[in-house]
């Protein structure tokens, strides 16, 4: 999956030699996707070569408490805590002919950030996270004809980022700054023990978060998947044989691509931060994939 832009004149501060170059800093590359699969990089749009992302707020993770109050007892108590929706506020600096071009550059970067759907934003300097976003404002500070200063509000509803690349596909793009440990993490097995790591700041929980958690099992028998770490565990009460594939797709069991949820018995999965250790009953000549995507607080 392509993120960022191939270009191999991507803008940057210039160099010795360089002297047609008027860039005295490193841009920061924005990419966007509706879908978090075909990204199309500000780099790439050619309305907006002279425009250039120069900062953009970490996010601090907003804490939405709910209280409630109990008869004549003095103070509240807390109802629930989650996760609030936050702004994320983009820095970018145009260079313009003229008026005209500076009217037209604003109406380019507008139309590349204002979408009907919600879509992803990610950062080449922002540590393999994506954020899901919409947008909120877009203003313009004109310094005179010939550059201006653009702030967009972007809000990051869903309160949390997220790795751009589930885990199963992890090592396809750098990942520092997502927490990997040193030795080579696996989600691909072939046992019928294994520790699944979750390196995300968050836990993956498919029934109250709607997380997405995809795990994929071939083999042979009635398989039960228990993670031990958090307790939970589906049945799968119908036996799979040779070519059967049985897939738990958040709380949606499968199997060979239809529903399936009168052949197990209603169990879940959650991953817990950290290693969750996995054991697999029941099925013999297994092999089992675990996707979903880390989730981190800012």
């Amino acid at each position: 999956m392509k993120v960022f832009s191939e270009r191999m004149d991507k803008p940057h501060a210039y160099l010795f030699g360089e002297y047609t170059n008027p860039l005295g800093f490193d841009p920061i590359e924005l990419t966007l996707s509706e879908d978090g699969q075909d990204w199309q990089s500000i780099f790439d749009n050619s309305n907006l070569s002279n425009v250039y992302l120069i900062d953009f707020d970490w996010l601090p993770p907003v804490i939405a408490d709910t209280y409630r109050t109990a008869g004549t007892r003095d103070g509240q108590q807390l109802a629930s805590s989650r996760l609030g929706q936050r702004d994320l506020v983009l820095k970018f600096i145009a260079y313009c002919y003229d008026d005209a071009d500076e009217k037209l550059t604003f109406q380019s970067l507008s139309n590349f950030l204002i979408r009907r759907h919600n879509y992803w934003v990610a950062f080449d300097n922002g540590g393999g996270r994506m954020y899901h976003v919409r947008e909120k404002t877009i203003t313009a500070e004109y310094y005179d004809d010939k550059m201006m200063m653009v702030t967009a509000t972007l809000n990051n509803f869903t309160g949390v980022a997220q790795s751009i690349m589930p885990s199963t596909h992890i090592n396809e793009m750098p990942n520092i700054g997502l927490g990997s440990p040193n030795d080579t993490v696996n989600y691909l097995f072939s046992t019928s023990e294994f520790d699944v790591n979750n390196i995300g700041e968050l836990p993956v929980d498919p029934l109250v978060q709607s997380d997405y958690l995809d795990i994929t099992l071939t083999g042979i028998g009635s398989p039960t998947i228990a993670n031990t770490t958090t307790g939970d565990a589906i049945t799968c009460m119908r036996p799979l044989k040779t070519g059967d594939t049985f897939k738990l797709i958040g709380v949606n069991p499968q199997i060979n691509g239809q529903a399936a949820g009168i052949n197990t018995d209603n169990g879940i999965i959650r991953l817990a931060n950290g290693n969750n250790h996995f054991k697999i009953t029941g099925c013999q000549d297994l092999n089992c994939a675990v996707s979903f995507y880390f989730k981190y607080l800012n």
